[in-house]
Order: C-alpha cells, then structure tokens, then sequence
C-alpha cells in the first residue's frame, strides 16, 4: 500500500508566549506521525496568530495542498490549536471530510465525529468563560484605579506592585512630551482653529499621531457623543470613563474584525483620576464652548438615509499618487484631502468640477464602449440570459413541488374541521397555507410580456449612448439633476487624478461593464429585466484634462 502522507500544523497565539512554541509542537507531533506509519511531507505554522481566525496564512497553505490531493493525514498537537470557535471547527473537519483527510492530535489520536462535536462545544463554552472573566478582571482594575487596555497618548506606561510585592498592570503616568501637545491641540482648537488646520500643523512639524503616522481633522474632532479624539477624551480632564463599548468579533468575515456598540449610559463606569488630568479646568471650559458654537443646530441635518450625492463625482475621485478622496475646496474644485488636511500628500493639483465632470462623461460616451468591447459583450450576455432561463425554470419547478404539498396539507387540516376539531391554531394554520397557495399560483400563471432576449449589440451600444446624451443634458436640469446624478454614479467605479511630467492633471476612468449594459438596456412594464453576469471591467481610459 502507498505510505500515508502526513503533515504537522502548529500555532501560537501572541508574542508573550515562547517564541519557539511553534516548532517545539511540531517537534512533539514528530513521533505520532511515525506510530500511524505516515511520511512527514511537510509542515504549517502560524506563529503569534489568534485561533479565532480563519485567514491564519499557515493553514490557508494548508487546506490549498489538501485540496490538491496533496496531504492525506494532518496531525496537530491538539485541537485548539489547528481551531477554537466550535463553528471553525466544524468547518475545518467538513473541509477535511470532504478531501478524505484524517485529522489526529496528540492529545486525542484520531479525531472522528463524535469527538469533532464534543471539541465545538467545549471551544465554545471556553471562549464564552474567557469573555466573562477577561471583563471582569479589568472592570476590578478600573474600580482599583488602573487602566484597562493598551497605551493612552499623553500617558506611559510604569512598573507597579502591590503590598505583596507582585507586578501590577495597568499603573500609567503623564507623558510630558505627549500631554503638551494634547494642551496644544485644546489651545488652538479653543483659539478658533479648524481640526484640519490643527492636523496640518502638526504633520508640518513632524509630530507623529496617536498610531504613529499621520494626524487627521477626525484624531483630533473625536465625537462628543462616544467620547473619542483629543478633545472629549475624559481622561485629559481627570476622568476615567470605562465600558462604553462592547466589542464584538464579525463572524462573516475570515479575519473576525472587531465592532462594537455603545453601551447605554447607565452601565459606563466612572473613576475619578486627579493625577492624570492634563488639561485644567478653563481650558476644559473653552474647548467645550467652541464645540457648543460650532453645533449644527437639531433638525437642520438631512438624515443619513435621506443624503444623496451632490454632484456627479463625489466621493469617486482619488489621488493617484496617494490612493487618498479628492474634496471640494471652496465652491468648485477638487483637491487631494491629505494635501488640504493633513499636507502629507505633495501633489497638490486642483481640478475644477464642470471640467472633470464633462471629461468623465466623455469617456464614458466614446472611449469606453468600443467595437472590441463590444464583441466582448455578446459571449457574457448570451451565457447570462441562459442561466436566468434555467434559474426561472428551476424556480418554476420548486413551486409545483412546493403547491403540491400545501395541498396535501390543506386537505389534512380540512379532515379536522370535518370531523368537528376547530381550534385557533388550526385556522391560522389553514389560513396560511391558502394564502401561500395563492400566491404561488398567482406566481405560477403570470407570464411576462417580455422575457428575458439578447438585444443586438449595435443597438445595445446606441442605446447607451443615447442614455447618456440625455443624463449629460439632464445634469444642468434641475428638476431631475439628483436622479441623473444617481443613475450616473452607478456605472462610475472610480475616477483618479495624475500629474503628468509637465505638472498637468490626467484622470484616469474605470467602470464596470456589466453596470453600463444593465444601464443601457431597456425595462419593458410588467417585464423581467435582464441582469448581466459581473466580473467583465473596463481597462481604465486615462486621458489629459
């Protein structure tokens, strides 16, 4: 028989645990590789990587080669270290199932379903008693006066001890160099300077932000309501305010990024700390009455989900030589917001709004659709119109399947009225399914007027043409200006601004072409509308101003 070919997947979690703690598990795994009779081909590591995610580059190397046929047994030191959360557990064992992978662990030998099952739920219970402990030891340092969590700007770090003679954490004292330009920003902020003006002095004198790069109008704004930023941290004012954000891991995304929440109020705990206050009381007092006068008064605001774009380009204009938004300075220009914010981007070029937005409609209308990506329409469209055909087909399928059930359903509820059994709970249940029946005969009988055709290619590209002559006019009609602007937006994936060797600007335009067909395409009333297969782009049209 062909010897078994084995590999050896190891992890740790932080730099605080034994460098070496990788390789010294794939030492220990060594010798059960030899007692299952497999050859060692290769080994996986993810040093100082969390087990909670998924993108760990180790094992994503790994289930590549187990997918390629590659690897028939893997083998670990135990099973929290190849996973923790019972539902990546239970994915990494259905992944390996699949491949007809076997999985053992020092700890547990060979791992079946069973113990797969049994290794989710006490991965899940230990987590969950983590969280819980982890947050009540740091509310206990809180309310013993220290701080929980990392480093504070205008504060550092100092050794401490308790009576016992034990290191203490969470013992902090005022930076001086740091609080001073905490004061500075508190000044000038209360002198009326704008936060912009603030970050640009501070980039300009080489003063590294919070995070060590580049300060930004937001690091020193904050946002009065969740207490963030240099001017609403309550700590400058000798106020530790802890627990107003509860964090939570996005388990949709492979890398589990944190979010949170604000906590309601009551649930904040206070301490006060005189030691650590930085700024004093009257210039406490006038940041806060700048604030107040700067206010945008209640109801004067459109709502998030009521804003729409003012003008055609905003927000899909980038540097070119920074990746940074372009912004509006002054009534119509756009200009790089790390040049005009922050003075940390050198290409300062301005561009004025009609001409980009003339430039960009242009090449919408003649550059981009041309005979070559024409021809690059027809193979996508065909294969799309093929596929939503089965798709209705096969949806058509499921709901005579679906009608037949309800029917042999309604039939048993009804033997239940017959023989004298009436309940509330049988009525609504009956009442349900005839409604659900209904509807899916209702969907079943209705045709479309105009299903779903290829258009000829020609008369593709003279509709979009003629679409986007009438939304270029559009644009200076302001009764209908915001939905041109809407609709425009839509086939616009970005626009970015280059300066060539003479120092002339140069956009360079990208769009989608699956958006600009859908766009060009005709909804008959009462019809279905084709939807384009994505993934088929424009190589950007670059072009002087």
């Amino acid at each position: 028989m062909k010897k078994l070919r084995a590999a050896i997947y190891a992890r740790h979690s932080t730099d605080k645990q034994n460098p070496t703690s990788s390789q010294d598990q794939v030492d220990a795994c060594r010798p059960l590789v030899e007692q299952i009779g497999a050859e060692l081909v290769e080994t996986y590591t993810d040093p100082e990587i969390s087990g909670y995610r998924r993108d760990r580059p180790g094992l994503m190397r790994m289930l590549r080669d187990v997918a390629n046929g590659h690897i028939d047994v893997v083998v670990c030191e135990a099973l929290d270290r190849i996973a923790r959360d019972g539902e990546d557990i239970s994915w990494l064992g259905k992944k390996l199932s699949y491949h007809r992978v076997r999985l053992f662990t020092n700890s547990e030998r060979e791992i079946d379903e069973v113990k797969l099952a049994v290794a989710g739920l006490i991965g899940s219970m230990f987590l969950s008693n983590l969280r819980t402990k982890t947050f009540r030891g740091l509310k206990a340092a809180v309310l013993a006066g220290r701080l929980a969590g990392g480093k504070a700007y205008g504060y550092r770090k100092v050794a401490g001890q308790d009576d016992a003679g034990r290191t203490v954490n969470g013992i902090f004292e005022i930076y001086p160099e740091e609080a001073e330009i905490v004061r500075r920003i508190c000044r000038e902020f209360a002198a009326g300077r704008s936060p912009n003006d603030i970050a640009v002095g501070l980039n300009r004198d080489g003063i590294p932000s919070p995070r060590g790069g580049e300060w930004g109008p937001s690091t020193v704004r904050g946002d009065p309501k969740k207490l963030v930023g240099i001017l609403h941290n309550p700590l400058y004012r000798g106020r530790l305010i802890w627990g107003r954000r509860e964090w939570r891991k996005n388990p949709d995304s492979d890398r589990r990024e944190r979010r949170y929440r604000l906590r309601d109020q009551s649930e904040w705990i206070e301490v006060d700390m005189p030691d650590l206050r930085i700024v004093d009381e009257q210039l406490v007092a006038q940041v806060d009455a700048e604030v107040k006068r700067r206010q945008v008064p209640e109801g004067t605001r459109a709502s998030g989900s009521m804003q729409r774009a003012k003008h055609l380009l905003s927000g899909l204009i980038h540097c070119g030589a920074c990746g940074a938004k372009h912004t509006l300075v002054g009534k119509d220009y756009y200009r790089c917001v790390r040049n005009k914010d922050r003075g940390t981007c050198a290409q300062g070029v301005t561009v004025r709004l009609n001409v980009v937005e003339d430039a960009v409609l242009g090449a919408l209308q003649s550059k981009l659709l041309t005979p070559d990506l024409v021809k690059l329409f027809k193979e996508e469209f065909n294969r799309e119109v093929a596929r939503l055909t089965r798709s209705r087909d096969e949806a058509d399928q499921d709901a005579r399947e679906r009608l037949t059930a309800l029917e042999i359903e309604i039939s048993n509820l009804a033997q239940h009225f017959l023989q004298g059994t009436v309940s509330p709970t049988l009525t609504a249940m009956l009442n349900d399914r005839e409604n659900e029946k209904a509807q899916i005969l209702q969907r079943l009988s209705f045709k479309p007027a105009e299903t779903s055709t290829v258009i000829p290619h020609p008369m593709l590209v003279k509709r979009y043409e003629e679409k986007v002559g009438r939304l270029r006019d559009a644009l200076n009609d302001e009764t209908v200006r915001s939905d041109a602007i809407s609709a425009l937006r839509s086939l616009i994936s970005s626009v970015e601004v280059h300066v060539d060797e003479s120092g002339e600007a140069m956009l360079q335009v990208e769009a989608s072409t699956s958006t600009l067909i859908d766009f060009a395409e005709p909804r008959a009333p009462g019809g279905r509308s084709t939807m384009l297969v994505a993934g088929v782009g424009f190589e950007p049209t670059t072009f002087r101003l």
